[in-house]
């Protein structure tokens, strides 16, 4: 007896048993298959029901064909039918009947349309002997369907030519008629067979095992023919992955090469000593210049005093501030280079300090807790003067708006670039494109629209006495100026900041230089207003130079408008005396411009 149990497969079916294949003899017309179950099962599932098609357990043989496991798709415990007894026996063999009856109907009614099909399933409904039945859940199930001539060969009174007997016997003379028919016929095959020559005849016996032996051994080369087909397609598979990965391979070494010639050519900027001894000479250039205006400056005032050296004074503070942003570009440039910078010479080393120059004409001292005057009360050159960077990098697209997530995933994608260097595009390929998402997808005003809105607000509140001077980061390697504007052209400034769209870097250091070149801050109060969401993209050392400015201009402020609230720019404020305001302060951006920029406002007590 065949061994069964059970075991479960991935579509979810049961294993029957599992049978030699040559168990019994095979049918005329060749095994049963998988192709031919799959057929049937959708005929009956089609024309029956699904209960009719589990009645056929699927057949899967081994590899080397010596074997056959079947299947079905029902769920439960397999019992061979044999086992049975008493009620459960009979219940089993009567859905069997009546599930063989209803195939053997539908064949007759696909005669017709499907011939093919039809011939198929009225082998299908029968089997060897009882052994190739199984029940689950109940249900019978066929192994080795089609291995057999009727039903029911051992035990007929289950069979429905059995149970239909009685039916017949009740009209005898029918089934005289026929006895009488066929006896008739009978005697005239073996009259016949008499008269043949020879009258022997041919041994079809003989003729059918030859045959059967020639079947078997046609399954047995099918089979090994399928295993070889097994293994040759199993061969293909692995070849067409190995030729799939190394195209992959190919395509990683031509990436790999342009990324080394990539990061080759940034090696060789480093190497550009020209460069460098330009940068060297034209701040040996800028020294001499300064120490000149200097000496120029200590002679005027011996001569002419300090009432119209004013000019002299903030051109000699610019060379002073534009030498010292040069010096950090410098020192930064030969650090990436692995070399120190050049030692001072006599001429550049000691630049002398700007000498306290005092007041063209003497002014009566303000008395202790009197109020400061008012815009068109105060002379125009103790107004004072505001000067804006504003930050119009790539980062300002972000949303000024995020939730905690994205805000999380922009501050991932940020570190990511700036620590990848040349390698950023490939090392962080995964957030780049839920970044793009983030910058492209709807979600309200962009930082730099939100800054746009600010800046407008707090320059329609200025002093008409007070010169705004406008300094844009947007690409590297310096900033870009806009200009000086008075009272009268406050709508030119507000169109040149509404029109203004995000670019690439941030020349965070060059742009503090720029903005200090374009006001006062040694006689006159200045304030320079920073607002940007990061650091310095160009390799300029911001708080190096907000310190070399506040050196030489003492009464110039800068108050920064951190908008990322990271703390990268923090040190700008410190050096200069100025102040740092975040998000985290509970201000909205338009409340932190507006502070930033309070001590250019009309003070308090004036109307």
């Amino acid at each position: 007896m065949p061994a069964f149990f059970i075991e479960t497969t991935p579509m979810s079916r049961l294993r029957i048993c599992r049978t030699p294949a040559f168990a019994y003899p095979l049918p005329p017309a060749g095994p049963t298959d998988a192709a031919w179950h799959a057929r049937l099962c959708e005929a009956l599932r089609r024309h029956l029901s699904p209960a009719a098609a589990a009645l056929l357990a699927e057949p899967v043989p081994s590899e080397d064909g010596a074997w056959i496991e079947w299947y079905t798709s029902l769920a439960g415990q397999p019992i061979p039918l044999t086992s049975l007894s008493g009620e459960a026996s009979r219940r089993a063999r009567n859905l069997l009947e009546d599930r063989l009856q209803a195939m053997v109907a539908l064949a007759g009614r696909l005669a017709t349309a499907d011939p093919e099909l039809a011939d198929a399933m009225r082998r299908a409904a029968s089997f060897p002997d009882q052994s190739a039945i199984y029940v689950v859940d109940g249900q019978p199930v066929m192994t080795f369907w089609g291995y057999g001539t009727a039903p029911w060969p051992e035990q007929a009174a289950y069979s429905p030519a059995g149970r239909s007997s009685a039916k017949l016997f009740r009209r005898p003379w029918p089934v005289l008629a026929g006895l009488i028919l066929a006896a008739g016929l009978g005697w005239a095959g073996f009259l016949f067979d008499l008269w043949r020559w020879p009258p022997w005849g041919p041994d079809h016996a003989a003729m059918l095992a030859a045959e059967q032996e020639t079947g078997h051994e046609l399954r047995r080369v099918l089979f090994a023919r399928q295993s070889d087909l097994a293994r040759a397609l199993g061969r293909c598979a692995l070849e067409a992955q190995r030729d799939a990965l190394a195209r992959e391979g190919e395509l990683l070494a031509g990436k790999l090469e342009a990324l080394t010639a990539e990061l080759a050519a940034g090696l060789d900027t480093c190497q550009g000593e020209a460069a460098l001894d330009a940068l060297s000479k034209e701040r040996d250039a800028l020294s001499g210049r300064l120490a000149g205006l200097q000496r120029d400056l200590e002679a005027a005032l011996e001569k002419c005093g300090g009432a119209r050296l004013s000019g002299e004074r903030a051109k000699s503070a610019r060379l002073r501030a534009k030498l010292t942003a040069l010096q950090a570009q410098l020192a930064v440039k030969l650090n990436r280079c692995g070399k120190k910078p050049p030692g001072d010479t006599a001429e550049t080393g000691s630049v002398p300090a700007v000498s306290p120059i005092p007041e063209p004409s003497p002014r009566p001292a303000q008395a202790a807790g009197s109020l400061p005057p008012c815009p068109g009360e105060r002379p125009p050159e103790d107004a004072p003067d505001v000067a804006i960077v504003l930050d119009a990098s790539g980062s300002m697209r972000i949303p000024s708006v995020l939730d905690g997530n994205s805000a999380q995933l922009i501050a991932r994608f940020e570190r990511c670039m700036t620590d990848s260097g040349l390698l950023a595009p490939v090392v962080c390929a995964d957030l780049i494109g839920a970044y793009e998402s983030i910058i492209q997808g709807d979600r309200g005003p962009t930082r730099l629209m939100a800054a746009q809105k600010a800046v407008n607000n707090v320059v329609g509140g200025l002093p008409g006495d007070v010169d705004v001077g406008l300094v844009v980061l947007e690409d590297c390697p310096q900033a870009s100026d806009y200009g000086m504007y008075d009272g009268a052209r406050r709508g030119q400034l507000l169109q040149r900041v509404n029109g203004l769209i995000p670019r690439k870097g941030t020349p965070l250091g060059n742009g503090i230089v720029q903005a200090a070149n374009k006001v006062d801050g040694v006689r006159a109060p200045a304030v320079m207003v920073v607002v940007s969401d990061g650091k310095d993209s160009c390799n300029a050392d911001p708080c190096a130079i907000a310190a070399a400015v506040k050196a030489a201009k003492p009464k110039l402020k800068i108050n920064v408008v951190d908008i990322v609230g990271d703390g990268a720019v923090g040190c700008i404020a410190k050096a200069t005396g100025g102040e740092v305001l975040t998000p985290q302060s509970g201000m909205s951006l338009d409340q932190m411009v507006r502070r930033a920029a309070k001590d250019a406002e009309k003070p308090e007590h004036c109307k």
